[in-house]
């Protein structure tokens, strides 16, 4: 059996000090300077002195580092010296300091410390494992310890209630603001271009738009010298951590480039809880479902016109890698579809004759699946899309008309909505089970139905109320989207505008003007414009003031 080290002349000592901001949250009494390291370290230290028996081996310091779990790489480096018996007397300024898990807390207190004849003191807590009854060893102590770890349990929910009502808000909550924005400095809780990197975002969803891959796009950003959104931050003077990197300078890489090109901050919407803590105790975090994303729409000022930001995802979900780093993709790739399989067209080259000869034919055919040709020459195709391009810009003069006599109308968002009858379906539906459901009762009093009857029937009625609230708020969100893209998008005909006298076609006008071609047979094509959806909104808003004049007046 080991010596008793406790009897000994001299204990050599171990001084633990930890804080973190997480202190701050769990402990309504904590007070940030009295619990600062060098507090605590003066305070310890006065009390070794005034020890003639104590003898200072080493201080361990745990700066930043939560009290919530015993993950901690001084306090790991001071049980390792435990277990060589270098320390055999830890004194802590409390219990708090040492940790808040109530489980860790006591299996060291309790099992680990006696079982290795380790003194333990918490001045504060005026507790010393040498000189303590048993009633303070197992009903005083662990009481505290379950105390601090309620206080992270309680003040962890109220943390995510707060913040969950921020959110809601529209307020920033996060550590860091995104690549392109900045805190604003007047209200933390708000965001603000950062005109140093908005050129740079603009710069990215233009070369994807222009056909480049992300790929290419980081390489030209690295090229050009521009510092990677962490780099960026750091030369800003900002301590930021991220765990997408774990190298001394970071550069621009394809993961990045897409981060940038996905994220709904960029055109406004500010987008909030999308991962969470399994709880208080872990850092692991997980992701969580869109529909239980906080978002936000027109919370800020936008870098990316929204139609773009569109068109990009739209672009990213196809195959419009160029051939080369450094090239663009080809100029329909990601537009040209076969009209019968829906496949992508790919493109052929014929070298047979003096001049090579590009043409598309159904990528499916060309894998020997069951599809035809649908064969177009690539010169055929740009002078037929030029041709249709300029007739459509031309057709759409009418539609500015019926624009600007709506905005003088100024048709309200509640107005606009009474277009989409989808709602007014749902409702309906919603009231009607609602009234099913409120019946019930009635019926189980008046032995129409069983108990069995009730119960099963009442669950479901109310999953389809909830069902109909959902699609309710999806048709808002909807209603929302196709308002901003007609009556809320003042640029619309101004963008139109200036691709009035085009004489060549180019491939940041193709995505932005077409969604979609399709080839048919006999070298025949159908096209999808981008702003097909909003000529029709127009068009439904124009009929509908005409039969509505109590609330519009006629628009033509």
């Amino acid at each position: 059996m080991s010596k008793n080290i406790l009897n000994t002349d001299t204990l050599k000592v171990a001084m633990y000090l930890r804080i973190s901001q997480d202190d701050e949250k769990y402990d309504k009494g904590f007070k940030v300077e009295s619990n600062s390291i060098s507090n605590q370290r003066l305070q310890l230290k006065d009390f070794i002195d005034k020890n003639e028996d104590m003898e200072l081996i080493e201080e361990y310091v745990d700066d930043g580092y939560s009290g919530i779990n015993f993950e901690r790489p001084a306090f790991k480096k001071m049980m390792e010296d435990v277990i060589t018996g270098n320390i055999n007397c830890i004194i802590v300024k409390d219990l708090s300091r040492f940790g808040r898990d109530y489980i860790d807390s006591g299996r060291y207190l309790q099992k680990v410390f006696p079982s290795l004849d380790i003194r333990f003191i918490a001045l504060n807590d005026n507790y010393d494992s040498y000189t303590a009854s048993e009633t303070e060893k197992n009903l005083v102590i662990p009481f505290k310890s379950f105390i601090n770890d309620n206080y992270c349990r309680d003040t962890s929910a109220k943390v995510r209630s707060v913040c969950k009502v921020k959110r809601k808000q529209g307020q920033f909550i996060s550590n860091y603001a995104p690549y392109g924005y900045e805190k604003d400095k007047e209200d933390k809780h708000k965001i603000v271009i950062d005109k140093e990197a908005e050129y740079v975002v603009q710069k990215i969803f233009s070369m994807k738009l222009e056909g480049y891959s992300s790929y290419s796009i980081a390489r030209h950003l690295n090229d050009n010298g521009i510092l990677s959104p962490m780099e960026h931050k750091r030369a800003m003077g900002i301590r930021y951590k991220t765990g997408f990197s774990t190298k001394a300078v970071t550069k621009w890489d394809t993961p990045a480039v897409n981060r940038i090109l996905t994220n709904e901050i960029y055109i406004g919407t500010l987008q909030q809880g999308k991962r969470e803590k399994i709880n208080y105790k872990l850092d692991k975090v997980v992701s969580k479902d869109r529909s239980d994303w906080i978002e936000i729409e027109d919370n800020h000022e936008a870098i990316i016109d929204i139609q773009d930001f569109e068109i990009v995802q739209k672009l990213l979900k196809c195959d419009i890698k160029a051939k080369n780093v450094g090239e663009k993709a080809d100029l329909f790739a990601g537009l040209l579809f076969c009209k019968d399989c829906n496949s992508q067209m790919t493109k052929k080259v014929d070298k047979r004759g003096k001049i090579p000869m590009v043409y598309y034919i159904c990528s499916s055919y060309n894998k020997g699946h069951n599809c035809s040709r649908h064969c177009i020459k690539q010169e055929d195709l740009k002078i037929t899309i030029l041709e249709m391009l300029r007739h459509h810009i031309h057709s759409l003069g009418k539609y500015e008309v019926i624009l600007e006599k709506l905005r003088e109308m100024e048709v309200s968002y509640e107005l606009f909505k009474e277009t989409d009858k989808r709602q007014e379906y749902t409702k309906k539906s919603k009231a009607k089970f609602e009234l099913l459901k409120s019946a019930l009762y009635q019926d189980l009093k008046e032995g129409i139905i069983s108990e069995e009857e009730f119960y099963d029937m009442r669950e479901f009625y109310t999953n389809r109320i909830v069902e109909s609230e959902l699609i309710l708020e999806k048709q808002n969100k909807e209603i929302s989207r196709l308002y901003q893209k007609s009556l809320g998008n003042k640029d619309f005909f101004s963008e139109i505008r200036a691709y009035g006298n085009i004489s060549t076609l180019e491939r940041g006008l193709l995505v932005r003007l077409v969604d979609k071609i399709c080839v048919l047979e006999e070298k025949m094509i159908e096209v999808r414009f981008n702003y097909d959806e909003t000529t029709e909104i127009l068009d439904k808003l124009s009929n509908y003031a005409k039969q509505s004049s109590g609330k519009m007046k006629e628009v033509v």
